[in-house]
Order: C-alpha cells, then sequence, then structure tokens
C-alpha cells in the first residue's frame, strides 16, 4: 500500500470513530424523543392511573437494572437485546455498584413529576425534557465546538435544547407560554451544567418546580 493510500485509510478510521458515538447518541436520543408518549400518558389517564402505571414500570426498570448486574446471565443476554442503546458508563461502576440506565432514570422522573406536580405540569416537564436533551446531544455531538466553564456540555448543544424545549411548549396544551419558556431556560442550565442528580431527574423537576411556582404568582 502506497503512503498516500494508508494517509486514506486513516483518515476513513477517524471519520469511522467519529461517525459510530453520533449515530450512538441517534438512536438512543430517537428512544428519548419516543418517551414523549409518556406524557400522553399522563395527560390521558389523569394523574393516580399515570401514577400507578409510571411507578410500577420504573419499579421494573429498577429491578431490571439490578438483575444485570447480580445476575451475569441476565446481564449478557440484557446486553446482546440492549447493549447498543447502554452506554459505557450505564454497564459497570467502581466496586460493582449498580448502575441505572438511562431508560431506568426516565421512567423514575416521570413517575416523581406525576408524583409530585399536577398532570399538565408533570407532562409538560417531561416533555420539554425529553425532547429538549435529544436536540441538545445531536447537536452538540455533531456541531458543539465551545463548551461551558463548567462540565463538557457545549452550548450548541444547550441552544438546541432551548429551542426544542420551547417548541414542545408551544405545541403542547396546559400551561403559559411564558411560564413554560422560564421552565425550559432553567431546564437547559440544568442539564447543561453539573448536579447533584443525573440530568433525567435533577432538569425535569427543576423545570416542574419553575413552572409550578410560576402558575401559582
Amino acid at each position: 500500500m502506497t503512503s498516500t493510500g494508508k494517509k486514506e485509510k486513516g483518515i476513513d478510521l477517524i471519520r469511522q470513530k467519529e461517525l459510530l458515538p453520533f449515530n450512538f447518541e441517534m438512536l438512543r436520543k430517537s428512544v428519548h424523543i419516543l418517551a414523549v408518549a409518556l406524557s400522553l400518558i399522563m395527560l390521558w389517564m389523569g394523574k393516580h392511573p399515570a401514577m400507578l402505571i409510571l411507578g410500577l414500570a420504573a419499579l421494573i426498570a429498577l429491578i431490571l437494572d439490578i438483575l444485570r448486574f447480580k445476575a451475569p446471565w441476565f446481564g449478557s443476554k440484557m446486553q446482546n437485546i440492549f447493549g447498543a442503546l447502554i452506554r459505557p458508563e450505564e454497564q459497570a461502576l467502581p466496586g460493582g455498584k449498580v448502575a441505572l440506565t438511562g431508560a431506568t432514570y426516565a421512567l423514575i422522573s416521570a413517575f416523581l413529576l406525576i408524583l409530585i406536580f399536577p398532570v399538565h405540569i408533570a407532562a409538560m416537564s417531561f416533555a420539554l425534557f425529553m425532547v429538549g436533551d435529544a436536540a441538545a446531544a445531536i447537536v452538540g455531538q455533531k456541531y458543539g465546538k465551545r463548551t461551558w466553564a463548567r462540565g463538557e456540555k457545549t452550548m450548541e448543544g444547550s441552544l438546541a435544547f432551548l429551542a426544542a424545549a420551547l417548541l414542545v411548549v408551544l405545541l403542547m396544551p396546559g400551561v403559559n407560554f411564558w411560564t413554560g419558556a422560564a421552565a425550559s431556560i432553567c431546564a437547559c442550565l440544568a442539564e447543561a451544567l453539573p448536579g447533584p442528580l443525573n440530568d433525567n431527574l435533577q432538569a425535569p423537576i427543576i423545570a416542574g418546580a419553575v413552572m409550578l411556582l410560576l402558575s401559582s404568582l
């Protein structure tokens, strides 16, 4: 192989490595957008039936995550089926601790939202975060150049989050636009900057709290 051919092959390998994480993120965030159906379930079923369904779903997801680590045969099967959707940090933690997947966090988040807030606020908080987070990941991975001073999230991704979240606020009923816009900004910051909780929990709960506070004024 000529030096030119080796160089071209090297460039192709670099492009492939860059493409794989992006395709991986696209697949994960496609599932995130589908999870908006949980918001529709909240609105359709009402508070108490949705609380029961989402609580049961979150419990099952939590048990499955525990089994992934405590039962190797089960973990192997889960890896074969869902491995393409599981990040490396969701597969193992130091000391054999159980790592929850993003899907489990999302179900726990949906349950906590419907438990704490009125239905319309819970549904809006979950939907704007799920769509915004998907937009942030895809745009940030593909076009992100400038990162925030704290953390690894990009400013381009955060702008995409905010734009997508505002679109959700425009399209979904139940919450005043400016109230939803304020909640979207707070959720965007909570998603972008490091915090004590997983962003699947932290950002939508902050959005819900902002909407509840502003709605009561």
